[in-house]
């Protein structure tokens, strides 16, 4: 409690001002960055990990989610 405030506090206090968890804003801004070397040619192997997921699954997992495609489908359809 550095801050004064609990833990559960500043997820709420992050979600009113920004209208999302900090998680989910945290992974939305992984996402755009994949998305952005995903157009720039890199391999999906390699978005992955320089976007801040764990491997390829991991970011297939959270990119479906957000954009309804893969990211290899992704690539392909631009």
């Amino acid at each position: 409690m550095r801050l004064g405030v609990s833990p559960t506090h500043l997820v709420r206090a992050f979600t009113q001002r920004h209208g999302l968890p900090p998680h989910r804003y945290l992974t939305g801004r992984r996402v755009d960055r994949a998305r952005r070397l995903l157009l720039d040619g890199m391999p999906a192997a390699e978005v992955a990990t320089a976007a801040g997921f764990y491997d390829q699954a991991h970011l297939t997992r959270h990119f479906r989610r957000m954009l309804a495609t893969t990211p290899a489908a992704y690539a392909r359809s631009v």
